[in-house]
């Protein structure tokens, strides 16, 4: 065990003007989840029910085919009468038609895109048809290859969401606008005689996606309510133990070599407070304390209220200066609610990803077991449990797996 004090002899910001028994009103505010989800939380959610379904395989599979069937075509335009018949426009459409090829490669044989990287998969899949069905010569090519992008609305419709498919809606219909006075003006062609292509355009790449997703958008975001209420905390808006459950074992099976900070936190004699101020006053301290965690961690870290006055925290941090800024945020930050809030926090550190046994479980359990020492201790204090550190006070082993991060801060003493 190694014990972080709680510092002492200095005043905490906000603190001095606030009266015994009453909250920081910085503090004093509900951390919920309510209202629109963010576009990545949505797309995390939606991604997670594929993969729990067993569909995240087969349907990357079948994206991986329809971008390997578009070379096809655009090999065929080659030799067509209505493609083109430059060497510059055919050399630049041979580029652009070979290229889904090796993104559908990478569809099949890789991973699951990112949020970021469906957004530029959207983004390079509308430019390159554009480009490359601009290249044919003829009026009724060039408009007839915009079809094509009625595929990337579904992809969008089903997996990216509104935002994402207004702007490719669009992004086509200025397209198709273009390519149409395009056509008028070089190839004098007649607005009567383009409309029996714009008006089929229209209602299937911009109304038809547009409908897709209207009836998909509310069955998803009746879905997500339903995973919100079973997995966040009514009270202050964090994850609830089950909620935390969830993300840590996605977070828990990190490809990357990152370190896992895990802190339990429980407040000191919290049934006392209840007591003498009431409970309205308990729970205004439950979601100050919620506040402090959610500002502390990131987008893709974890708070939640793991039951009454305990909770959790499950960070990822990439050196020991992450990892001491993330306990100095949040020892702050609990020490800004009010004296009459104190709480008792058990930190551990491990790398991603775990070896052997090791998961959220156990980490919580060696977590827990250090903020039980920390009220052992007489509470109001930080305590580090390193259970894979070397017996006997020892020196830890090198290569052991755990990084000794928060050992390395600086300590201070505990003058009371």
């Amino acid at each position: 065990m190694r014990q972080l004090q709680p510092r002492r002899g200095s005043t905490p910001r906000n603190s001095a003007a606030t009266p015994r028994g009453q909250l920081n009103s910085a503090a004093q505010y509900h951390v919920g989840n309510g209202g629109a989800p963010m576009k990545q939380d949505m797309y995390q959610f939606t991604t997670n029910a594929l993969r729990g379904a067993g569909l995240m395989t087969p349907l990357r599979i079948v994206i991986g085919l329809v971008c390997i069937s578009m070379t096809p075509v655009v090999l065929t335009m080659q030799f067509n009468p209505l493609g083109p018949h430059e060497l510059i426009p055919r050399v630049i459409q041979l580029i652009f038609g070979t290229l889904p090829t090796a993104v559908g490669l990478l569809w099949i044989f890789g991973s699951w895109p990112t949020f970021r990287q469906s957004l530029l998969f959207v983004l390079w899949a509308d430019v390159s048809m554009v480009i490359g069905t601009s290249m044919n010569t003829a009026t009724v090519s060039r408009l007839d290859g915009i079809y094509h992008m009625g595929l990337i609305g579904i992809y969008i419709a089903f997996i990216l969401g509104p935002a994402v498919l207004a702007a490719h809606c669009t992004f086509v219909l200025v397209a198709m606008i273009v390519l149409s006075a395009y056509s008028v003006v070089v190839d004098h062609a007649g607005w009567g005689d383009l409309y029996v292509f714009l008006a089929p355009a229209i209602s299937s790449l911009i109304l038809l996606p547009i409908l897709i997703q209207a009836l998909i958008e509310g069955a998803r975001r009746t879905a997500w309510a339903t995973v919100q209420q079973v997995n966040i905390d009514p009270l202050t808006g964090l994850r609830n133990r089950r909620g935390m459950y969830a993300r840590a074992d996605e977070l828990m099976q990190s490809d990357s070599t990152v370190t896992l900070v895990a802190a339990i936190i429980d407040l000191d004699r919290f049934k006392e407070l209840n007591d003498e101020y009431g409970h309205d006053r308990g729970d205004l301290a439950l979601k100050a304390v919620a506040g402090v965690l959610a500002g502390c961690i990131r987008d893709g870290d974890i708070a939640a209220r793991l039951g009454g006055d305990e909770f959790g925290v499950l960070v990822t941090v990439n050196s020991s200066t992450d990892a001491t800024a993330f306990v100095d945020r949040l020892r702050t930050g609990l020490q800004e609610i009010s004296d009459t809030v104190t709480a008792s926090v058990g930190i551990v550190c491990g790398s991603l990803p775990l070896d052997g046994a090791d998961d959220v479980d156990s980490v919580l359990r060696h977590a827990d077991r250090a903020m039980y020492e920390a009220k052992r201790q007489g509470g109001n204090r930080f305590v580090e449990f390193d259970p894979w550190g070397a017996p006997d006070g020892a020196p830890a082993a090198a290569d052991r797996h755990v990084a000794p991060l928060i050992r390395h801060q600086k300590r201070e003493h505990d003058h009371a």
